[in-house]
């Protein structure tokens, strides 16, 4: 872009400006730029704390600068240790026009002091341990231009050696126009203070972060470009800014809590604060990049630090602002994959679940999915739940499938090809869906040494009626080949039904096996000979589903309105044919028929057959029916019914035990909230409702003395109305 375009630019930047503000009493109080007599020229501003050993080559370089005295002032604001550097200073001969200023300590604090007395229309920070070629101030001061931001060449010094630009930040200007297309094209560039030239009227508007440590030069530059979005100039004159990295210069942080972790988890929040009310997409990409490279120093940390990996991520995993930056955080730090075939952004009860399981374990892993648009729909607000501690996500692009074992097969094929396995010490599966399994045993084979630990949410060769799932998967000679890896006492176990290795292959190759419940586990187990169920107990764990922090309760705001004068009761879930909507609706029926000042709100899917058994049934005054809630809408608003209802499945007809206990037992716990449970005799629900944990009352299911005594028990026990 020619000087002449850009100058034309630049009438048209004015002239937008002068429109926007064509009002002479807005224009009065609210100036783009603050009035000021300021001369045309440069003020180079040097903060000086601990500078002693590097004063005098600082001064040498300054006293060569071929630009007109005239023309530029040198500003030294003393702040924190300085009485060493300032002795040093008077006794030198200084030729150039310079004053001397005192702040308390802070870098930025000194800088804000540096440009609120300066006296030109151009500014340039210089650090104390840092030198300026000759011709810097005379080359910047020609090519600098309103508006604008020029960018100098900069050469970085180790020890005593000049790497001729040789580095990152230089390499980023060598490859560009004079006008770069975009900000983030040279986001580097504008992550530090030196070697650049800013107009002075910006700098008297948007000032440094006083309250940051470190990285309040990366914020400054973020906020300027996002206050008044500026040219970017690199300039093609000779003006070399030498940063020394050598030992003792003062730019050099050693590696800390303080600096790497704190210091910039405040530089992170203090861009995300600019992101929220940034619209510009460029503008947008640089700030993210920015984030993300912060984030990079706590990374940097973790990796010589990783026992303090709880310390670090407990500091940051309820940010979950807008692109926070937890892949960077979390690079290259995962030794666990967790393969999980449904998994967040994807709304799948499974998928939440392994999510959570990541949430409480509090360690970096990856994580491996399939892309499961063509079966689930998609709530990216889930993904809150495990990115804290996620590295890589891995989405795999196959059909989803429960039964097919070409897609399933695709899926574990691609899985393979795209996950580096040499990275991990450990993988964790879980199903339901056997794609998940079936990968994780593949990996097992290919490595033995790696740990498996296969979590089961639900039998899967049997279903909820106890009828054996079939779906053809191995071959027959693969068959063969499987058997001869197995005991010979196991080898009757093995065959070619998916949903029965499924079972199987976990159980005799993980490392560890995570039931949900001890029902669970016996039923799953009930159909093995002895000396496999004890080798399966041996490396057995029972777990219940995982239940987040109260804080997730307030991530989401909902919007059902409840009457507090009413004893408010809430349904969440959906109806199968083991779990219907009867025992809900003589709930309605005992507070109809007691007249009791209670309502029953039921949020469900299928919204049009429960309304249609609600009004057919009589109660349709006593109970609301909506649909289902997102994920973090259903936590919120679950803390503000005086109870909830919790149903088990109805497997008696089929089953000798229950073996379910639904994830959402988990989800009511944090609440808060009083547990209506309508159990099974025998199962884990019921359980619990004898031990009386957490507020959990009970009924047994189709017991209608049952359910009106404990209606009137939870009355009592809220004192919200009289009964």
């Amino acid at each position: 872009m020619s000087n002449l375009k850009i100058r034309e630019r630049l009438k048209e930047i004015n002239t937008i400006k002068n429109s926007i503000l064509s009002d002479e009493k807005v224009q009065e109080e609210t100036n783009f730029f603050p009035v000021s007599n300021l001369e045309y020229g440069i003020s180079v501003i040097i903060p000086v704390h601990r500078g002693e050993k590097f004063i005098e080559s600082l001064i040498d370089s300054l006293k060569k600068q071929t630009l007109d005295n005239k023309y530029f002032e040198v500003i030294f604001v003393f702040n924190g240790e300085y009485n060493k550097s300032k002795s040093l200073l008077e006794k030198m001969q200084i030729t150039f026009n310079h004053r001397t200023l005192y702040s308390n300590q802070g870098v930025g604090i000194a800088r804000n002091m540096g440009i609120n007395n300066a006296q030109y229309s151009y500014i340039t920070f210089l650090d104390v341990d840092d030198t300026l070629s000759a011709d810097y101030l005379s080359n910047s001061l020609s090519e600098a231009e309103p508006y604008t931001i020029l960018l100098n060449q900069l050469h970085e010094i180790v020890e005593t050696r000049d790497d001729h630009g040789n580095n990152v930040i230089n390499k980023e200007l060598l490859r560009l126009t004079q006008y770069p297309n975009s900000y983030f094209d040279v986001g580097k560039n504008l992550s530090l203070n030196g070697a650049k030239v800013v107009p002075t009227s910006f700098l008297l508007n948007t000032q440094f972060n006083e309250e940051l440590n470190n990285g309040e030069d990366v914020v400054l530059y973020a906020a300027l470009i996002t206050e008044y979005k500026p040219i970017i100039k690199i300039n093609q004159q000779a003006a070399i800014y030498y940063r020394y990295k050598g030992q003792g210069t003062l730019s050099r942080a050693k590696i800390s809590f303080q600096f790497n972790v704190m210091d910039r988890i405040n530089v992170i929040d203090a861009l995300q604060d600019l992101l929220k009310y940034e619209d510009d997409l460029d503008v947008r990409n640089l700030i993210i990049d920015r984030m993300r490279s912060q984030a990079l120093f706590i990374n940097k940390y973790l990796d010589l630090n990783m026992d303090d990996y709880g310390r670090v991520t407990d500091l940051i995993k309820f940010k979950q602002d807008e692109f926070y930056p937890y892949q960077q955080v979390n690079k290259d730090l995962a030794k666990t994959l967790y393969i999980s075939y449904c998994f967040p952004p994807f709304v799948d009860t499974s998928g939440v679940v392994m999510a959570k399981r990541i949430n409480q374990g509090k360690q970096p892993v990856d994580v491996v999915f399939n892309d499961m648009t063509d079966v689930r729909g998609i709530d990216p607000s889930l993904e809150v739940i495990a990115n804290p501690y996620i590295d890589t996500k891995y989405m795999i692009n196959t059909a989803s499938s429960f039964s097919n074992a070409n897609y399933i097969q695709s899926f574990v094929d691609k899985v393979k090809k795209r996950v580096e396995l040499y990275k991990y010490d450990k993988i964790y599966s879980r199903a339901l869906w056997p794609g998940s399994h079936m990968a994780a045993f593949e990996f097992k084979q290919d490595n033995s040494n790696l740990m498996w630990i296969a979590e089961f949410s639900d039998p899967i060769l049997y279903d909820i009626k106890n009828q054996e799932r079939r779906a053809g998967y191995f071959t027959v000679k693969e068959v063969k080949k499987l058997k001869k890896k197995v005991p010979k006492n196991f080898e009757e176990y093995i065959n070619a039904n998916l949903f029965n290795m499924c079972e199987v292959l976990p159980f005799i190759f993980a490392d560890k096996i995570i039931f949900t419940n001890i029902n669970q586990q016996e039923v799953m187990l009930a159909r093995f000979n002895n000396e496999f169920k004890n080798m399966v107990y041996k490396k057995s764990i029972i777990s219940q589903h995982p239940s987040l922090d109260k804080y997730y309760y307030d991530i989401d705001k909902q919007y059902v309105s409840l009457d507090q004068k009413e004893y408010n009761i809430g349904y969440f879930g959906n109806f199968y044919e083991t779990r219907s909507a009867s025992d809900i609706i003589n709930i309605a029926k005992k507070i109809k028929e007691n007249k009791i000042n209670a309502k029953l709100y039921i949020f469900t899917n299928d919204t049009s057959k429960v309304r249609s058994q609600v009004i057919t049934q009589g109660v349709s005054e006593i109970v609301q029916v909506s649909t289902y809630l997102k994920y973090f809408e259903f936590l919120n608003a679950s803390k503000e019914f005086d109870c909830l209802i919790l149903s088990d499945a109805n497997t008696k007809e089929y089953m000798k035990k229950n073996p379910y206990l639904a994830s959402k037992y988990s989800d009511y716990i944090s609440s808060g909230t009083d547990i209506w449970s309508l159990y099974e005799e025998g199962s884990v629900l019921s359980e619990i409702v004898k031990d009386n944990n957490n507020n959990v009352f009970g009924s047994e299911l189709g017991h209608i003395e049952e359910i009106e005594k404990t209606l009137f028990e939870l009355i009592n026990n809220s004192k919200k109305i009289e009964s």
